[in-house]
């Protein structure tokens, strides 16, 4: 059940940081109230051009991070920092790292994780946050940020109709010129609730939720894709005791 792998040129797409200041003020009060002296270490899975984990390391003098990619080409553009080490591998890989830290981070990644279908890719997500979790310290925390794609009337409609749409190669073309860097290989988005599933299903305890404000969606795509609302959010949490006991 390998996972798809984007080209190059769709990734280039994604060099840039997409937490905006509400998203980093919900983040910054979950690491503040769990680790109040400043001091841990954190991977980013998938964190590209390390921007982020630049940020992180401004605001907190004490903390030293991992950014972990498959791309050489995003790798490549993080800025030297000696509380920063880069790792050229796969989200699909993470079971090969040896380290642990007090933080994963998961910054629209999950929904890329995409294989030959549907279940697969759900299927992709629910093994790589369990082995994320395997990563962790006792004191860890998990951080998602993803897109909420809710549906008019059926809740998590939008993420089957546009993984189909972007999966299917006949209609890659169209898919692209109409803004789809993913065309060919799929995107897994999910609705709030069916997140939450997911993430409950893959171990996952008490995860707290914060979100930025709705996104404005043009009627003949609320129509065309059943899609509700869409907006940002922040989900932070940590694995059962049980599910941690039994990875450590």
């Amino acid at each position: 059940m390998a996972m798809k792998q984007l080209a190059d040129d769709q990734l280039a797409t994604f060099d840039t940081e997409y937490v905006t200041e509400p998203l980093w003020d919900i983040l910054k009060r979950h690491i503040d109230r769990t680790f109040p002296d400043g001091r841990f270490s954190f991977i980013d899975i998938g964190g590209g051009n390390g921007v982020f984990a630049d940020r992180l390391l401004a605001a907190y003098p004490e903390a030293c991070g991992t950014v972990l990619d498959n791309s050489r080409l995003l790798l490549d553009r993080n800025k030297p920092n000696p509380r920063k080490a880069l790792v050229e591998e796969s989200a699909e890989h993470l079971d090969r790292l040896e380290g642990r830290y007090d933080m994963v981070f998961f910054n629209w990644v999950l929904h890329h994780l995409v294989g030959d279908d549907y279940g697969k890719s759900v299927a992709h997500v629910d093994a790589t946050l369990r082995k994320a979790a395997g990563l962790l310290t006792p004191r860890g925390r998990i951080s998602i940020f993803e897109n909420m794609y809710d549906g008019l009337l059926v809740d998590n409609a939008p993420s089957h109709i546009i993984f189909n749409l972007t999966s299917a190669k006949a209609i890659a073309p169209i898919m692209r010129r109409l803004g789809a860097n993913t065309a060919s290989l799929g995107v897994c988005f999910q609705s709030k609730s069916s997140w939450r599933r997911i993430l409950e299903r893959a171990g996952l305890g008490a995860v707290d939720y914060g979100e930025d404000g709705r996104w404005p969606i043009p009627w003949a795509w609320r129509a065309f894709l059943h899609v509700g609302n869409i907006r940002c959010a922040n989900f932070w949490g940590r694995p059962h005791p049980a599910e941690h006991a039994a990875t450590a």
